[in-house]
C-alpha cells in the first residue's frame, strides 16, 4: 500500500507540473512578422504595426526575401536581436518580457545597406 501511495503522489506531481507549464505557456503572446525585398532598394516588414499586452512575447520571423534578415527591438536604449532567419526559412525567438510603451521593430542587418533604412521596420505597441 505504501508503494501505491508513492506512485499516486508521483503521478500527481507529474500531472501538476504538466498543467503548470501549460498555464505559463499560454501567457506568452505570439507575433508573426514576415520580411522580404520588393527591389534592391525597397524592403518590407509585415505587418507594419503590432499591438500586444505587457508581458512575455515570442516572435516568429518568416523570411520570404532573397537575403538573410533578423528582427530587432530597442527596449530602454539597448538593441536586442530577437531572431534571425535565413533565406526561405522561419525562426522563432525566445519570449521577451515587454513593458507598456511603443517600440520600433526592425531588421538590424546592413549587408548591401541598412535594411531598416530601406523600409524593413515597423511599430510594436505594448498596452
Amino acid at each position: 500500500m505504501h508503494k501505491n501511495k508513492l506512485l499516486g503522489l508521483g503521478l500527481f506531481a507529474v500531472l501538476s507540473l504538466s498543467l503548470l507549464s501549460q498555464l505559463f505557456a499560454q501567457d506568452v503572446q505570439k507575433v508573426t512578422i514576415t520580411v522580404a525585398e520588393t527591389s534592391k532598394t525597397e524592403f518590407t516588414l509585415t505587418p507594419k504595426e503590432v499591438t500586444v499586452k505587457p508581458g512575455k512575447v515570442q516572435f516568429t520571423l518568416i523570411n520570404k526575401g532573397a537575403g538573410n534578415h533578423n528582427l530587432s527591438i530597442k527596449p530602454k536604449d539597448k538593441e536586442v536581436r530577437l531572431v534571425r532567419a535565413e533565406v526561405g526559412k522561419s525562426e522563432t525567438s525566445e519570449a521577451i518580457d515587454l513593458t507598456a510603451g511603443e517600440y520600433e521593430i526592425y531588421c538590424s542587418l546592413t549587408s548591401g545597406g541598412s535594411h531598416k533604412d530601406k523600409g524593413m521596420h515597423g511599430k510594436l505597441i505594448v498596452k
